[in-house]
Parts: C-alpha cells; structure tokens; sequence
C-alpha cells in the first residue's frame, strides 16, 4: 500500500468501526513513514488508543517499532 492509498483507507476503515476521525495524514521530512490520526472527539483513554492502531495495522499491513510507526492523537 503506497502513502497516498493509505490515509483514505485508514479513514474509511476507522469510519466503519465508528470512530470519528478529522484527519488521517503522513509526516514530513525524517518523519515521513509516520501515519498520524487526529479524532474529532477529545475523549482519548489507552483502550481506543490500541483499538484504532489496531485498525490501522490491520488496513495498512504496518508491523514493527512504535505499532509500525502510527501515532493517535
């Protein structure tokens, strides 16, 4: 899965799941392998943290170092 396929994926995967989430991007710079999810929704708790990196793991394949390099906010 390329960059540009990833981000629409993430988003449309973590829709379905119910998740409401603003933005689905990459880094810039050294950090351009990173995926960053923003939530629409402030409530942030460990368990929705590992639900959506699981999501994400799973639509993207990613695996390794820092939940394959994906990061909540």
């Amino acid at each position: 899965m390329t960059r540009n396929q990833e981000g629409p994926a993430v988003k449309k995967a973590l829709a379905a799941a119910g998740y409401r989430v603003k933005s689905v991007t990459h880094g810039t710079g050294t950090a351009r392998y990173w995926l960053h999810i923003k939530l629409a929704d402030p409530t942030w708790t460990w368990e929705i943290d590992r639900a959506i990196i699981a999501i994400a793991q799973r639509v993207t394949g990613r695996r390794g170092d820092y939940d394959g390099c994906i990061q909540v906010n």
